[in-house]
């Protein structure tokens, strides 16, 4: 409880509010319309399964942050979930953008799209480690750890995303 606690400490009801707000309306609304475009349950399955698991490696990035480096959590750790939800999006609206590009020609199978969904992930997880390493050479401890949170939260779902499409999508 004491990392909750860390995370939360100068934080007014309105900022708890609007980080709350935000992040049921980037999931909400990200969901709503993987399933409004797509029709598809297991696809909708496994986006809800990758935020879910998002928002677990985040709790952890940060834990462990704190635990091994003592980095003083504070406010601005709570921009971790909006930062690493966005990159995710943008990974599920490629697996997304593919499913319904391919959905209407002949001989169509959803397992079919698991092999671009693999190219996608390895290009965003390249692109995102370049980003990353890019930037940490000139941010404060502080914001190294945010960044580093963030995509490797990200890589890390994106992964397990690509494996769970292997029982979801057949």
């Amino acid at each position: 409880m004491n990392l909750a606690e860390n995370i939360l400490q100068n934080w007014s009801t309105y900022e708890k509010n609007m980080e709350a707000l935000l992040l049921i309306f980037i999931l909400g609304i990200s969901l709503l319309a993987i399933y409004w475009s797509t029709r598809n349950k297991s696809i909708l399955i496994l986006s809800a399964i990758s935020f879910g698991l998002l928002l677990l490696f985040n709790f952890l990035g940060i834990f462990f942050i704190n635990l091994l480096f003592s980095i003083h959590i504070t406010e601005i750790f709570r921009i971790v979930p909006v930062i690493s939800s966005i990159l995710l999006v943008s990974n599920l609206g490629i697996l997304v953008g593919f499913y319904l590009s391919k959905k209407g020609s002949k001989g169509f199978r959803i397992s079919s799209i698991r092999k671009e969904y693999l190219s996608d992930s390895i290009k965003q997880t390249i692109f995102l480690i370049l980003l990353g390493s890019s930037t940490l050479l000139f941010l404060s401890p502080q914001t190294e750890a945010i960044v580093s949170i963030s995509i490797l939260s990200t890589v890390s779902t994106i992964w397990l995303t690509y494996l769970a499409s292997r029982y979801l999508l057949k």
